[in-house]
């Protein structure tokens, strides 16, 4: 009977950058955000089991500006949402790669980190693809209660509709056969269908 070969142990950089992040995003004002960016990387494990490091780091921090008050690119500064949406993932890269820079990482590391975080909201390539599709769906796993207790109802169904037109067919299915706690059941269920009536 052959051995089982040992586990790999776990770059002791990326332990140390991974428990920077999570230390970061638990200090966020903002009660969703850890269990955002942790809902993040698992949906981008389910969707690729072999995401890298560099993969998984951008799945954690891709939003991590958002849990620095003092340099977080904040929405009501903003007339464009895409401009807004665009300088948030600028300023979240420029923190994770500043802390990958530290942590004495190489420059393909950060720049592929760089890469994926700038594009998290646009996708474009097969990972940036995955890293935002793993985020949208995230929005309706973890997102939408706390999403309703700051904005008017208006403003959530047209976030709902915004993830939602961004997945993939087989993340919409997803998206669908979720459990919703029921406050919300009925709102995700019929936007979603006045979205595929249209």
């Amino acid at each position: 009977m052959k051995e089982k070969e040992p586990q790999k142990e776990r770059d002791s950089r990326f332990v140390k950058v991974v428990a920077e992040i999570k230390e970061i995003i638990k200090g966020s004002s903002f009660k969703m955000d850890p269990a955002h960016s942790e809902t993040v990387l698992e949906n981008l494990l389910t969707l690729n089991p072999e995401a890298d490091d560099a993969e998984q780091i951008a799945a954690l921090a891709h939003d991590i500006d958002r849990s620095m008050n003092d340099i977080r690119i904040k929405r009501e500064d903003y007339d464009d949402y895409d401009k807004y949406k665009q300088d948030h993932a600028l300023k979240s890269a420029e923190v994770i790669c500043g802390i990958l820079e530290k942590a004495g990482y190489d420059e393909t590391i950060v720049n592929k980190v760089r890469r994926l975080v700038e594009n998290h909201e646009v996708g474009g390539e097969e990972d940036t693809e995955r890293l935002k599709e793993a985020d949208s769906l995230t929005f309706f796993q973890v997102n939408i209660p706390y999403y309703q207790e700051t904005h008017p109802p208006q403003e959530v169904k047209d976030k709902i509709r915004f993830m939602y037109t961004r997945l993939s067919d087989e993340a919409k299915k997803m998206v669908k056969g979720i459990d919703y706690p029921k406050e919300i059941r009925s709102l995700v269920l019929n936007t979603i269908e006045e979205i595929e009536k249209s």
